[in-house]
């Protein structure tokens, strides 16, 4: 065979070697390629995952919390203790479950969200397990207030906070919603559950089973919780597929169609990657402002906004905390018998799930600020108070509960999203968790002792129906007061709230608290 042919047949040989190995280079890229858009793919609907999580730590630990009236007729029958006392046991879970959090956000310090959960499963169900063998009622307030309330706030608070940091781009109305109505579900479904398991095997068996189902079903549920992905979760090899790229560039000679779709595909996946580090990039700053600033701490107790925000905020559950603590006694004063006051809190809770998965529905897509649902909630909750004070019969008090609950919707399940659309920006996700949770801790504290000493004193629950009513328009007018006070320093010559902590921080810098005055 001529030399020219050999060297022809060779040229062909290596050249069908050489497209052959780049055929395979491309495709083993394209299949890291598609192997990373695995794991991003999964970052991005992860969220959701969260969100369903939440949805059923609310359930599990919120549902035999918020049917503390049922289980309250049972320790008030068999220890004989006053109402008031009776229901400050059951308003101090509710409140420790609230007023814990600022010791919750230094745990979050130490520990990841999902650690502080699982630590308040373990002592919410221990607190539920050991109040079932209390001799006396003294000993519940240490096994159920305490432990059980704290328990419940390490869950919560932890749980919410990283849905949070989850949606801290948008969405978080919907998102939050969605996961309160786990409380609203728990309402529902426990409601029946306590009531057959008390009248079947005592209270003190149906704490036992509770404390076990809840463990397990919590526990597992709990493990899916994960921090929102940063820049090293997202792309940890980012890097080695460049060099990689480059390497193969360098050896081949590409066509240049393929190195223009190349270049699409890279361009692409380089929106996806800014995509999710913005969010990554959000979250992370978000969430590592937790360290205390007592500047920043300083300047939050001067304004007048955080302090109607808070008041409001107390005065709200102290009003809807009767329907908690309270309802179950209120209908038994109505000679109703305990199925039928199951059947009532199913309906309260019914409607309450329903103002709940309109707002869900709804979404961000609400012409005007979340803070108004809270303040008309508030502000029509005290139509049906009053008509509790006449009603007699199962038929007149199940519409009314209906309704009630309908419009609890209104304040527990928008007031984060409200809380987070007034403050977060400015004071971050930690800051939103404890003004939103903490004010309604001591409204809850006190709610129980105000009703029960009025049902005391007077013997029923009328005193205490027109007291709430009041009460809730207070709560309307302090809600209100914060956009009108907002727009009428932008549209004046005064200068807004923005602009007068610039001042202030120009004024006082940091390091320079000791020298402010009030």
């Amino acid at each position: 065979m001529p030399l020219c042919c050999l060297v022809f047949n060779e040229t062909a040989m290596r050249a069908d070697f050489c497209t052959t190995c780049t055929t395979k280079r491309q495709h083993l890229t394209t299949d890291a390629k598609s192997a990373m858009a695995i794991p991003q793919t999964c970052l991005r609907r992860w969220h959701w995952v969260i969100t369903l999580a939440t949805f059923t730590l609310y359930f599990l630990v919120l549902g035999p919390m918020f049917n503390f009236s049922i289980l309250y007729l049972s320790l008030q029958g068999e220890f004989k203790s006053a109402a008031a006392i009776t229901g400050w046991l059951g308003s101090l879970s509710a409140a420790l479950a609230r007023l814990f959090s600022p010791v919750t956000v230094l745990l979050e310090q130490r520990l990841s969200k999902r650690a502080v959960t699982l630590i308040g499963l373990v002592l919410y169900c221990t607190g539920l397990l050991t109040t079932s063998f209390v001799p006396a009622l003294g000993y519940a307030f240490i096994t159920y207030g305490v432990l059980s309330g704290v328990g419940a706030n390490l869950t919560l608070h932890s749980s919410l906070q990283l849905l949070l940091e989850w949606f801290a781009k948008g969405n978080f109305a919907r998102a939050s919603a969605i996961a309160l109505l786990g409380s609203t579900g728990g309402l529902l479904a426990f409601s029946p559950l306590l009531t057959v398991l008390i009248t079947n095997y005592g209270w003190r068996n149906a704490l036992r089973v509770l404390s076990g189902g809840i463990f397990v079903v919590g526990i597992a549920d709990g493990l899916l919780l994960t921090d929102p992905p940063t820049t090293e979760d997202i792309f940890p090899r980012q890097n080695r597929s460049e060099d990689t790229e480059q390497n193969e560039h360098d050896m081949q000679n590409v066509r240049k169609r393929e190195r223009a779709d190349e270049s699409c595909e890279q361009e692409n996946e380089g929106k996806e990657r800014t995509e999710l580090l913005d969010d990554a990039i959000v979250s992370s700053h978000e969430g590592s402002n937790t360290k205390p600033d007592w500047c920043e701490v300083w300047r939050m107790m001067q304004s007048l906004e955080l302090w109607l925000w808070s008041v409001a905020n107390f005065l709200t559950f102290l009003g809807w905390t009767f329907f908690d603590i309270n309802f179950a006694s209120y209908m038994d004063g109505l000679n109703l018998h305990s199925n039928q006051i199951s059947y009532v809190i199913m309906g309260f809770a019914g409607g309450e799930i329903g103002g709940k998965l309109l707002i869900a529905l709804l979404g961000g897509r609400l012409p005007f600020k979340y803070l108004y649902v809270v303040v008309s909630s508030c502000l029509l909750a005290a139509v049906p108070l009053g008509l509790m004070t006449i009603v007699k019969t199962f038929a007149a008090i199940m519409p009314i509960a209906v309704a009630s609950g309908f419009l609890r919707s209104g304040a527990y399940g928008v007031l984060y999203a409200a809380g987070a659309e007034l403050f977060l920006e400015k004071y971050g996700p930690s800051t939103v968790m404890v003004l939103t949770l903490v004010p309604p801790g001591f409204g809850i504290l006190v709610s129980a002792p105000l009703s029960g000493s009025l049902f005391d004193v007077t013997g029923s629950y009328f005193a205490s129906l027109l007291v709430i009513a009041a009460i809730f328009v207070c709560a309307s007018a302090a809600f209100l007061f914060i956009p009108v006070r907002r727009k009428i320093r932008s549209g004046g010559s005064c200068y807004s709230s923005a602009s007068r902590d610039q001042q202030h921080e120009l004024q006082y810098p940091e390091g320079q608290c000791n020298q402010v005055t009030m």
